[in-house]
């Protein structure tokens, strides 16, 4: 298994026991038939490349990742039917039974920043998290359990609460997530004059990345080896090119959710 994912460009990895992870929604275990006695494979998978965006978060730059996470269940299907391995499994991202974040961490994956992202310290916070969940002992896959069992927090330099533009991390008067940058640029309808000042200010259209950008452990963090996130990058969003794009083009993108509309609306004020 552990071979499989290094010739994916997936080399941060680690195995912990169901048992010690925090149960978010039950039913997506039971659904696919899996026990309390389940193995939980924990996988990071970095997206940052050396084709930094200008206006859009990074993670929206590249290809929407739960197609890679597709890709990558077919792989691993593969590679358990060619093992003779019959056990109940299901590979998740985002949708998933488990606290991610709580999992990666107790797998010794990286730990929890001051923004609540997992940071890790090969490739910082600019990672998705991925986990394979199978009904069998992890020695029967190629991998062994880990044996950190700490939920660990950053060095608290205060970098991201600084450099945050709506103070969502002043631990004197924190704001709601719902004022975060990323989250007024994924808003329905009209914005505020203060929402808008927010995204021309700090040139984005979608998304936010100044409190992953000024961490230190970005500065000599390492970018993804995932031939997926290498392809059709977007280093700038424009009206004609959202406009231009086909059903299928637009539906490969992370910031698709939304509609077209919302960037319309956000490419109209950056502008």
């Amino acid at each position: 298994m552990r071979e499989l994912l290094k010739n994916e460009g997936i080399d941060v990895v680690g195995a912990i026991p169901l048992s010690r992870c925090k149960i978010t929604k039950k039913y997506l275990l039971e659904r696919a038939g899996l026990s309390d006695n389940a193995c939980v494979v924990m996988m990071l998978l970095p997206y940052r490349t050396q084709q930094g965006p200008t206006n859009l978060s990074v993670y929206a730059s590249v290809r929407d990742y739960h197609k890679f996470v597709d890709y990558l269940r077919e792989r691993i299907t593969d590679f358990l039917v060619a093992k003779g391995e019959d056990a109940s499994f299901g590979v998740f991202a985002d949708h998933s039974p488990i606290d991610e974040v709580h999992a990666s961490c107790i797998a010794g994956l990286g730990f929890i920043g001051d923004n609540g992202l997992l940071i890790n310290e090969k490739y910082s916070s600019f990672v998705f998290l991925c986990e394979l969940i199978i009904d069998t002992a992890p020695e029967k896959i190629g991998l062994e359990y880990t044996t950190c069992d700490e939920v660990k927090r950053c060095i608290g330099c205060g970098a991201c609460a600084r450099a945050c533009p709506s103070n969502c991390m002043d631990k004197a008067d924190p704001r709601p997530k719902s004022e975060c940058l990323s989250a007024i640029t994924q808003k329905k309808g009209e914005l505020s004059e203060h929402e808008r000042g927010l995204m021309l200010e700090n040139n984005t259209v979608w998304g936010c990345d100044i409190c992953q950008n000024v961490c230190p452990y970005t500065k000599n963090a390492e970018y993804t080896k995932i031939p997926y996130f290498k392809k059709e990058i977007i280093t700038t969003l424009t009206k004609e090119l959202i406009e231009g794009m086909s059903d299928e083009e637009f539906n490969s993108r992370a910031f698709s959710w939304r509609g077209k509309q919302a960037l319309i609306r956000n490419l109209e004020i950056s502008n």
